[in-house]
C-alpha cells in the first residue's frame, strides 16, 4: 500500500485486514495513547517526539500527585485526568474510549516513563498498514537490547502463563508499545484495572481469533521505569490472570495455583542458573519452590493442571482400546 503525504484531494478508501477502512493516498488516522503516572520528568518528551508518528495524541493522568497533565497538555496532547490512582488497565480503558471518538484506522500505545522509543511506531504501524497482522507488540527481548535480570526473569515466567492461557508464542506478552488495527478496538474488554491488562488484552484477541505479530523495538532503562517493586509487580500480574473471573475457574484452588507457579518458577531459575555462577541462595530457593509446587500439585486434584492430564491419559487409553 502506497501512504500519500496527509491532506491529499479526492482521497479513495481501501478495505485493510478484516475489512478496516484506510484512506490509500492519505496518511493514515493513527492515534497514539500514553498512559501516565507522576512521569511529569518524561512525557512532555515522549508526547512531543510521538507528534511526528500520529495525528492525535492521547494521554491519561492516572491521577498523578505532579504536573504530569501539565507538561503533557503543554507538549500538544489531548489530556485526560483520573481523580485518583486507578491502575493501568483503568488508564488503557480510558484512553482506548477517548481514542474511538477520532475514528483513527489505527491507535498505537506506549508507555509514559520513557523507557519506549516512538520513532519504532512504524515499525509496528507498517504490518497493519500492510494487511498482515491486526495487533503487533513491540518486543523488548530481542538480543540487543540490556535488560535488568530480574525484568527478563519476571517476563519468562509471565509469558509462559500467559501464552499458556492464550494459545499464542508470544516473546513479550507484557510489552505496552502495541499497535491496534481499527477493528480491533471494539473487541477489547478491560475488566483488569492493574498490571495485568496486557496480558487479560492479548489472551482475550487471540481467543477471538485476530492475527498477533511482533516486532523488534530497541527500549531504555536508564534507572527503574516501573513505579511498581518489581516482585509486587510480577505477583499482581499472576492474580490477575489465574484467580478466577471466570466460571469454569471457579473449582480451581488459589492456593493450589499460588503454590504450584513454584514449580514455573523453578524451572525458569534453572535456566538463569545455568548461565550464572553457581548461588547457594539461588539453589535453595529453587528447592524449596520446587518442593512447595510439587506438594500444591499433589494436593490440588481439582486443579486445572491436574485435570488437564487426567483427561489427556484418559483419551490416550480410550485410543489404545479402540
Amino acid at each position: 500500500m502506497t501512504i500519500a503525504p496527509q491532506g491529499s484531494a479526492n482521497s479513495t478508501l481501501v478495505t485493510g485486514l478484516g475489512g478496516s477502512l484506510i484512506h490509500a493516498d492519505s496518511s493514515p488516522d493513527i492515534v497514539i495513547c500514553i498512559p501516565a503516572f507522576n512521569e511529569e520528568t518524561t512525557i512532555g518528551d515522549i508526547v512531543s517526539r510521538s507528534k511526528t508518528y500520529g495525528t492525535e495524541i492521547v494521554v491519561c493522568d492516572d491521577g498523578s500527585a505532579d504536573d504530569t497533565a501539565s507538561e503533557a497538555s503543554k507538549n500538544g496532547a489531548t489530556v485526560t485526568t483520573h481523580l485518583r490512582n486507578m491502575g493501568k488497565g483503568a488508564a488503557l480503558k480510558t484512553l482506548l474510549q477517548e481514542a474511538s471518538k477520532f475514528h483513527p484506522d489505527i491507535v498505537v500505545t506506549l508507555d509514559g516513563d520513557g523507557q519506549h522509543d516512538p520513532s519504532d511506531i512504524p515499525l509496528l504501524t507498517r504490518p497493519v498498514l500492510d494487511g498482515l497482522a491486526d495487533v503487533v507488540v513491540g518486543c523488548r527481548f530481542n538480543g540487543k537490547n540490556q535488560i535488568p535480570f530480574y525484568r527478563r526473569f519476571g517476563n519468562n515466567l509471565l509469558n509462559l502463563i500467559t501464552n499458556w492461557s492464550a494459545g499464542t508464542s508470544i516473546r513479550d506478552t507484557q510489552s505496552g508499545f502495541r499497535a491496534y488495527s481499527s477493528k480491533v478496538i471494539p473487541s477489547i474488554s478491560i475488566t483488569e484495572n492493574g498490571m495485568g491488562v496486557d496480558s487479560e488484552i492479548l489472551i482475550e484477541l487471540a481467543k477471538m481469533g485476530f492475527k498477533i505479530e511482533e516486532r523488534d523495538i530497541t527500549v531504555t532503562y536508564g534507572g527503574d521505569t516501573s513505579t511498581l517493586n518489581p516482585v509486587s509487580h510480577i505477583i499482581r500480574v499472576i492474580l490477575s490472570i489465574v484467580l478466577p473471573k471466570h466460571s469454569y475457574r471457579k473449582t480451581v484452588s488459589r492456593v493450589g495455583w499460588t503454590l504450584a507457579l513454584g514449580t514455573l518458577t523453578t524451572v525458569l531459575v534453572s535456566f538463569e542458573l545455568v548461565r550464572m555462577p553457581f548461588s547457594w541462595l539461588g539453589f535453595g530457593a529453587s528447592t524449596l519452590a520446587f518442593t512447595l509446587g510439587t506438594l500444591a500439585i499433589a494436593q490440588s486434584p481439582v486443579g486445572r493442571l491436574i485435570r488437564w492430564l487426567r483427561r489427556d491419559k484418559a483419551a490416550r487409553l480410550l485410543h489404545r482400546e479402540n
